[in-house]
């Protein structure tokens, strides 16, 4: 029976990460640091692909970033933490996780620490083909 339970929770695990890899689009970003996403902010990134790896214990982000006029592809690989969370360095130091996922949208909540040790808060929202937003607010909103 047990080796049943782990068999199912394995599978279960399996098709969520199965989720969240391929091609998403960046649908809305939230920050308490405002200037941080604003046009050509250092973290007002445009997702493109998200891939994992070894049972997803490493999640790739490829995105395009906006600065001084460039746009430039970016990817970072987040390893995953003790505590769940995925940890990288863009920015400064990062952690961040999946806390909704459907098959046509996902939401991230980040913690970014800059190099001068100023914190922001983040939401990302990304979506297949860019719609399905309102949804995502409506089944995350108490």
């Amino acid at each position: 029976m047990v080796k049943f339970l782990l068999l199912a929770l394995a599978f279960g695990l399996a098709h969520a990460y199965a989720e969240l890899e391929g091609k998403w689009i960046t649908t809305a970003i939230a920050a308490d640091n405002v200037d941080k996403i604003e046009k050509e902010g250092p973290l007002r990134i445009y997702v493109r692909e998200i891939t994992c790896s070894e049972a997803c214990s490493q999640m790739g982000v490829t995105f395009y970033v906006n600065a001084n006029g460039q746009c430039s592809e970016t990817t970072v690989t987040g390893y995953k933490q003790e505590d769940g969370k995925y940890r990288t360095q863009f920015e400064g130091d990062n952690r961040f996780e999946p806390v909704h996922a459907t098959p046509e949208n996902i939401v991230f909540t980040s913690k970014n620490v800059d190099r001068a040790g100023q914190t922001t808060n983040l939401i990302f929202v990304v979506g297949k083909n860019g719609s399905g937003f309102s949804d995502v607010v409506r089944e995350v909103s108490p």
